[in-house]
């Protein structure tokens, strides 16, 4: 293992951890994306690469400044990737606000601000990933009429929690996303559950249910928000790239759950006529320019939920309704 952190690294009290596997040809973008928000840190912890992600890393970029850890392929992925990385920071800035992205990411404008803000009031937040517009509009039409309804049934169930129990600390607009592509903590909340599992997939949610079921604030805002690839080869066994290459790869089971969903959306949209609200369900959505949807990047998984799938089924629905 080799460790990199340059003169001066970790002042920010924000600090950035990228997983990445062979990532040189995306990882300039995430970095650059990153640089034009502001004071930050950066962790990249390079898993195992034989291609240029280290050097990239170690060479950063204009106004950010990043250390870098690299290892050989880590058997456990991105968990233990992740929790190398948050390792390195504690040790060598303190106590700083953590946070952590994926290397085929790109955080929106505004991503550092409104995760700070949130922050205020909040001990954990978790960002909105939508996918990469110019990729998404590459798959085919059957998984992209599937991604719009997962989309706005997520967009309802987000406005019908949000009416039924509202939360200072979670106000509307908000969602119901829980990805590691956009996750920012304290460093105390990170030490009281005691940090990322190191396992090849699913690190994200685990974490964040350990911390809403110890009392911790989690906040989703709407403001948060990341970009994410759409390719169909990924890197962690079981996370996106997997899902869209399993959905593309399977019509029929597309065709029942884009039934299923519109069920679901006519019994969502009944529940919150009922609660006497106009219908809000897409308050991630660009005003003036179309953003494509969610698609599969985590699913809703409400704070007092820890399990992968949360509120998905009619049966479930139902039991929103008065």
């Amino acid at each position: 293992m080799q460790v990199s952190v340059p003169r001066g690294w970790g002042r920010t009290g924000f600090v950035v951890v990228i997983p990445a596997r062979n990532e040189a040809e995306r990882l300039p973008r995430a970095l650059a994306a990153l640089a034009a928000e502001g004071a930050l840190d950066i962790v990249v912890v390079a898993n195992g690469c034989d291609d240029d992600t280290a050097a990239i890393a170690r060479a950063g970029c204009p106004s950010l400044s990043v250390a870098t850890l690299e290892t050989g392929p880590l058997a456990n992925g991105v968990g233990a990737a992740r929790r190398l990385g948050m390792a390195l920071a504690l040790k060598h800035a303190g106590d700083p606000v953590l946070a952590t992205t994926d290397a085929d990411c790109t955080v929106r404008p505004g991503w550092l601000a409104a995760t700070r803000a949130a922050l205020d009031h909040a001990d954990v937040v978790c960002g909105y990933v939508e996918p990469d517009a110019a990729e998404f509009a590459m798959l085919p039409p059957l998984v992209r009429e599937h991604g719009d309804l997962e989309d706005l049934r997520d967009g309802l169930l987000a406005h019908l929690a949000a009416l039924r129990a509202p939360a200072a600390h979670d106000p509307w607009p908000c969602h119901g996303q829980t990805p590691g592509a956009s996750l920012a903590f304290t460093a105390r909340a990170y030490r009281l559950v005691g940090g990322f599992d190191a396992i090849p997939c699913h690190e994200d949610r685990r974490l964040v249910a350990r911390m809403a079921s110890m009392g911790l604030r989690v906040a989703r805002p709407a403001a948060v928000r990341v970009a994410a690839s759409c390719r169909l080869e990924g890197r962690a066994p079981g996370g996106m790239a997997d899902t869209i290459a399993a959905r593309r790869d399977d019509e029929p089971l597309l065709v029942r759950e884009i039934a299923e969903m519109t069920r679901e959306i006519a019994a969502l949209r009944q529940a919150i006529a009922v609660a006497g609200a106009p219908e809000r369900t897409r308050p991630h959505r660009v005003p003036a320019a179309r953003t494509p949807p969610s698609i599969f990047m985590s699913g809703w998984m409400p704070e007092n939920d820890g399990g992968d799938e949360g509120i998905r089924t009619l049966e479930t629905v139902s039991r929103l309704l008065p």
